[in-house]
């Protein structure tokens, strides 16, 4: 685990695996390591990060258990060597372990008093959360869109005016930008990962919108039934199985975007 920001270190965070698990000579398991740029403070001051940073540090807590739940025969196929539109999905779906009870009682202490944070805070940031929901959906869409016809051009393009004259016939609101203009739009031009893939952040949230509410349809966020299906049909399987495949294993169905609708707290048209 290395939390802390320090010169000449990115920004951001992350997951990194080192060494990828196998089985084809001997056992080797996972090394994986979670990065992070937490901000110390002053000597014998304790450190203290916002709900935003805890947020972050269960989403890369969610790829190193991706990583540390492989159970698989080849390491190519190991761990979170998954369809780009995929990987997201576990990252993303233990987010919401952090504000369950169980966590904030044990760990969002006040430290000074040592109190949990109190219920009427954590109702608060509860019914915050869609705050600007439509607005950062129709920032992450645009974008999307974007990229793919980004990538369906033949021709040399100017930037500026293939950006206008796309969200025009896009009907774009005139009060919303996309979230990374062309010029800058890092995601889509530094490598494959992402070309012509943006849209895989949104699709991996239906996924973790859809996943999340096979346990709330259960017994809660700690289902012991629910949570063994994600471990054997999702975390432990890695690529030896088309995702589409091992997501009806876990769910007993594909997943339906009406569970994002609802996560986000969108109208569901009947």
């Amino acid at each position: 685990f290395d939390p802390y920001a320090r010169a000449g270190k990115r920004s951001g965070a992350w997951m990194n695996a080192y060494r990828n698990q196998e089985r084809m000579d001997a056992e080797v398991l996972m090394i994986v390591s979670n990065n992070c740029n937490f901000v110390k403070g002053a000597p014998n001051e304790p450190i203290l990060i916002s709900w935003e940073d805890a947020s972050t540090l269960f989403h890369e807590f969610g790829h190193a258990l991706h990583g540390l739940c492989s159970n698989v025969t080849y390491p190519s196929l190991a761990g979170t060597s998954v369809a780009r539109d995929y990987v997201e999905f576990p990252s993303q779906l233990l987010e919401h372990w952090l504000a369950t009870p169980e966590v904030l009682n044990k760990f969002a202490l006040h430290y000074k008093t040592g109190e949990p944070l109190p219920k009427a805070l954590v109702d608060r940031i509860e019914r915050a959360a869609n705050f600007g929901e439509g607005f950062s959906t129709v920032e992450t869409i645009s974008s999307s869109l974007i990229d793919m016809k980004l990538h369906l051009a033949t021709t040399t393009i100017d930037p500026h005016k293939f950006e206008k004259e796309t969200l025009d016939a896009l009907h774009m609101p005139s009060e919303i930008v996309m979230r990374h203009r062309i010029p800058q739009f890092g995601h889509i031009f530094s490598g494959d990962g992402y070309s012509a893939g943006y849209y895989s952040y949104l699709w991996a949230d239906v996924i973790n919108a859809d996943a999340w509410e096979a346990f709330t349809e259960g017994k809660g966020a700690y289902d012991k039934g629910v949570a063994k299906r994600l471990y054997e049909s999702v975390f432990s399987v890695g690529n030896t199985i088309d995702q589409e495949k091992a997501y009806e294993n876990f769910r007993g169905r594909a997943p339906k975007s009406d569970a994002l609708m609802r996560a986000r707290n969108f109208p569901i048209k009947k």
